[in-house]
């Protein structure tokens, strides 16, 4: 008995606190958004439905899911367990995955093993003659001193975003012959999804395509960014060039991600969206043999803006070389959305009130992030005639999350609050999201307080059931002891990963006519060639320069949807309207108008990147960076700019004609880091065989690459060069004649020769 009781005490006192211990830690964390949904399920299960104001997906079966990023830790142990409540598994970005989650199986999911993070979906929003000019595209698209007129051929040109007019000339080529989408895939509506999905239609033939005409009739934000990237302009001039695109030959892969029922809460796009859609892309590029590149023109201000969450991972385990994202910065260059502050023993507090335009609804996040190890308290607090009343007090971070109610001065109206804490969020940061929802007149105060570390804190919110988002500013009312909120580090959190070029904007032009011979400018707002006051500006919180680069943002010419009665003589946007054209064969009128924001300046740079990718298809998302970030325009608006960027313009205006040229070697030699690649090609022309010398002061691995006029590789070869001259033989004996491009590279640089062959 003594021997079995000494087991039991062994039991009770090491072990099995240990094995409970093990269990505990095999749960997965839980991001704030996740620890409010399994809070709002509880009250929802008493009315057997999901809660309300939450991201949901509807298979073709009817059952509705949760949508969730989840960061994986044992894939065979997480797709088993995963199996059994029902969920399904989308993109696998390496360790970060996609998941559709039933809504009803939510706490079930945050129980399984195999899992280290689960981030429950948060939503986004969207944020467009001369800009071909100011970007020197026109000098790319004509060929001057280039090898070829470039055009995007041979370019996969993937646009995730809604209001796709399938049907609209500029998605044809500039003969009205060939049409260029290639695949589309609608997440708003049941059919047959893509392999793999589970929700969704995939639409795959040219005639169906066209047959279903759009994938959202309410809205034309696509059909503009589709169009500014690879829009062929037919129809927008008799030589159907006026308005054409940056890569107006490449091919188009269309994602429509938007949802407009409101008696539904699918509304708006989401990071499972965005990343499934890319991952889409990607795959059909890779199925097809040719490089590409991906245009978001939508963001977020949710999350840590430091790179590292799993949106931000999951964009760098999909992209590599020949496979571009390309993303705007924000439209919130002029909103007081951001603070910081660095706390002390002396100085502990922050303060600072919301402030609602009258057009916004009365509901707003303020989502605070600190530093590892520290930690801070939050406080809510009414205000009437600029004196205190109800209050929260101060909820300090426990993993928990607080319900509070405050009564206005009047004694009727109320204030709903919630806290929801995370000690470490998976990026090691103490995280707070306050939850606000004012009902009252009275003034909403928040307060920060903690002793030591920095805090950075944003501004917006984003609610499932209405029609557009709700943000509010940081203001001090006028109050000696509180803040109002600045415009740093207000670039989307959405592109935060190493991998993404981040777009801002700057006005390539401030005038124009409309389609009724009205005249109008912008000349009061911002002058021609100057960034745009709208756009986000950074840095990151880790440091990054941001954006990396800008482009044409303000008032930019290109396509517009059929289905949207705005864009007429007589609608309600008739002022942005410049141009129609009828197509005799549909018997219908379609449209061009002027589009703004950065969601117009990333389609500009994406349809620039695919003008790079045609010329070196295996460009990476570095070598895009670097080569733009070298070559980009600076001028007596940019100012002088460091060679490591800054956070108004990132490196400068894009200049696709000097990028083009660099890659292609045509300036001389053109490198990353400043060692120089000489290389010498003869006899020049041949008739089959070639000699490539290269002098080198040390042993180098090399790559010999040779492409075609049409941007095919014909030759690829690694080349291991001595020390002193190395001499190799080129053989094209076996190709056609015509001229080819001669490409040697190593990791510090590259030449391009062009030579004929006979």
């Amino acid at each position: 008995m003594k021997k079995n009781y000494s087991l039991f005490i062994l039991l009770s006192f090491f072990v099995l606190p240990l094995l409970a211990q093990n269990k505990s830690e095999l749960k997965p964390k839980l991001s704030t958004l996740t620890k409010k949904y399994l809070h709002d399920l509880q009250v929802s299960k008493k009315k057997n439905e999901a809660p309300a104001g939450y991201l949901y997906k509807k298979s073709n079966t009817g059952q509705v899911y949760i949508s969730a990023l989840i960061k994986v830790s044992n894939a065979v142990q997480a797709e088993q367990q995963l199996k059994l409540i029902g969920a399904k598994v989308g993109t696998k970005a390496g360790n970060i995955w996609t998941v559709q989650v039933p809504y009803n199986k939510a706490l079930e999911f945050t129980q399984i093993p195999g899992i280290s993070y689960i981030q429950l979906d948060e939503p986004v929003a969207p944020k467009l003659d001369v800009a071909r000019k100011t970007t020197r595209v026109d000098s790319v698209q004509n060929g001057i001193n280039l090898p070829l007129k470039y055009s995007g051929k041979g370019v996969i040109v993937g646009v995730i975003d809604f209001g796709f007019d399938y049907n609209h000339p500029t998605f044809y080529d500039t003969l009205h012959a060939k049409y260029r989408i290639k695949r589309v895939w609608e997440h708003n509506i049941n059919g047959t999804p893509p392999a793999g999905y589970t929700y969704g239609h995939e639409i795959t033939d040219t005639l169906l395509i066209k047959a279903q005409g759009t994938d959202n009739a309410l809205q034309a934000h696509g059909t503009a960014v589709a169009g500014l990237a690879a829009g062929s302009g037919y129809g927008s001039n008799t030589v159907n060039s006026r308005f054409r695109g940056m890569a107006y030959e490449a091919d188009l892969v269309l994602v429509g991600v938007r949802r407009d029922s409101i008696s539904t809460q699918w509304l708006q796009g989401s990071f499972t969206d965005f990343l499934d859609g890319i991952n889409y892309i990607f795959n059909y590029a890779t199925a097809v043999g040719k490089p590409c590149v991906v245009n978001i023109s939508w963001g977020s201000q949710s999350g840590p803006h430091d790179g590292s969450t799993l949106f931000n991972q999951a964009c760098n385990n999909l992209t590599g070389p020949g496979k571009i994202l390309v993303m705007s910065a924000g439209n919130e260059g002029e909103e007081k959305i951001h603070l910081s502050k660095t706390f002390t023993p002396t100085d502990t507090t922050i303060s600072t009130f919301l402030t609602f335009s009258a057009q916004t609804y009365k509901r707003t996040w303020v989502d605070i992030w600190g530093d590892p190890g520290k930690t801070f308290c939050g406080k809510v607090t009414l205000f009437h005639n600029n004196l205190a009343g109800t209050t929260t007090n101060y909820i300090c971070i426990d993993d928990s999350i607080h319900d509070k109610l405050l009564i206005s001065a009047n004694g009727q109206d109320t204030c709903f609050v919630q806290f929801i804490t995370a000690a470490a969020e998976q990026n090691g940061k103490p995280h707070m999201t306050i939850d606000i929802y004012n009902k009252a007149t009275d003034s909403v105060n928040v307060s920060i307080e903690g002793n030591d570390g920095n805090i950075h804190v944003w501004n917006e919110y984003y609610y499932y059931g209405y029609t557009y988002h709700y943000q509010s500013a940081f203001s001090n009312l006028a109050q000696t002891w509180a803040v109002s909120g600045n415009v740093t580090s207000t670039v989307s959190d959405m592109g935060a990963a190493d991998s993404v070029l981040l777009v801002g904007a700057y006005a390539s032009k401030v005038n124009f006519t409309d389609i009724n011979g009205n005249a109008w400018t912008y000349s009061g707002y911002v002058q021609a060639g100057k960034l745009v006051p709208f756009s986000s500006r950074g840095p990151m919180i880790d440091g990054r320069i941001k954006p990396d680069i800008t482009a044409p943002g303000l008032t930019i010419a290109t396509s517009s949807s059929s289905y949207s009665t705005a864009y007429t003589p007589t609608g309600s946007n008739s002022a942005l309207t410049i141009s129609a054209y009828v197509d005799p064969v549909l018997n219908k009128t379609f449209y061009y108008s002027e589009f703004s924001g950065t969601s117009a300046s990333a389609p500009a740079a994406s349809g620039i990147v695919a003008l790079l990718l045609q010329a070196k298809p295996s460009l990476g998302p570095g070598e895009v960076q670097n080569v733009l970030a070298t070559t980009a325009i600076k001028d007596a608006n940019t100012g002088a700019i460091p060679v490591a960027g800054n956070n108004n313009w990132g490196h400068g205006k894009i200049n696709a004609y000097g990028a083009m040229k660099a890659v292609l070697g045509i300036t001389g030699i053109y490198n990353y880091t400043g060692e120089k690649l000489s290389c010498e090609l003869f006899p020049n022309p041949a008739k089959g065989l070639f000699t490539i010398t290269y002098n080198s002061d040390k042993k180098s691995d090399l790559q010999l690459e040779v492409y075609n006029m049409s941007g095919a590789l014909v030759l690829s070869e690694n080349w291991s060069a001595t020390n002193g001259l190395n001499v190799r033989p080129v053989d094209l004996s076996d190709s056609s004649k015509g001229v080819y491009l001669v490409r040697v590279s190593s990791a510090q640089g590259f030449v391009t020769i062009k030579t004929v062959l006979e």
